[in-house]
Parts: structure tokens; C-alpha cells; sequence
């Protein structure tokens, strides 16, 4: 039953890649792969992507509030100063 699932899995990410669109970083302009992107529920939800991401806006040459661009880039690595042996 689990092959099952699994099988079912990837041929709907597969077929949601195909169909998906482009990401790039908007900050490094790397290709992040193909996703499947739709709104719900006041989110923006991603379907299909590896790689996780957080969505920035992008800047604009006129400020309007009531439209805005929105990209996406990777998370950052995270930077503990206290991490490690010496803690």
C-alpha cells in the first residue's frame, strides 16, 4: 500500500513540474526548478519545488500599495553564533 502511495506521489509531482511554472531567485536570479503555484486561503501555496522558499516583494519603479510583485528566494543559512562544541 505505501509503494502505492508513493508511486501516486511522484506521478502527480511529476505531471505538476511539467505543468508548472519557472522559479527563479530573485535575489541571485538561479533557476530554483518548476513548481505549481495557486492561492488559498489568504497563503500562497507550492507544489512541486525541492527547494524551500519564503516570498519577498520585488522592488517596483512606482510605489503602489494595492499591487505588488512577489518572488521568491531561498532561506538564508542560519547564523548561530553559539552553535557548536564551546557552547
Amino acid at each position: 500500500m505505501r509503494n502505492f502511495q508513493m508511486l501516486i506521489r511522484s506521478a502527480a509531482l511529476s505531471v505538476l513540474r511539467a505543468f508548472g511554472t519557472t522559479i527563479t531567485d530573485a535575489q541571485t536570479g538561479a533557476k530554483l526548478g518548476r513548481a505549481f503555484l495557486f492561492p488559498w486561503r489568504g497563503k500562497i501555496k507550492v507544489i512541486g519545488l525541492d527547494v524551500p522558499v519564503r516570498p519577498v516583494f520585488l522592488p517596483q519603479e512606482r510605489l503602489t500599495y494595492w499591487k505588488q510583485d512577489l518572488g521568491f528566494t531561498t532561506h538564508p543559512p542560519p547564523d548561530f553564533p553559539r552553535c557548536g562544541k564551546d557552547a
